[in-house]
């Protein structure tokens, strides 16, 4: 199983778009909220790469984890 393997079956382009839409948007927040002042100050430079990680986890996430996933473990307990 690959990384870039399509394991959400439910997963669409809109779903994943989606995803990373809201992922750096959270992690924009979380950025100015939970940092040090010394990496806001440096935003300009800090904030960019941050952003586009946070986006691509939602992404991956969305892309390989199923919502019936959660399901199957709470039936397994």
């Amino acid at each position: 199983m690959g990384l870039l393997d399509k394991t959400n079956p439910s997963a669409t382009l809109g779903s994943v778009l989606r995803a990373a839409g809201i992922s750096a948007v959270c992690g924009g927040i979380v950025f100015f909220l939970a940092f040090e002042a010394q990496y806001v100050e440096a935003w300009r430079i800090a904030l960019p790469p941050w952003v586009l990680l946070c986006a691509a986890v939602g992404a991956i996430c969305e892309w390989q984890v199923s919502e019936e996933s959660d399901e199957e473990e709470d039936q397994e307990e």
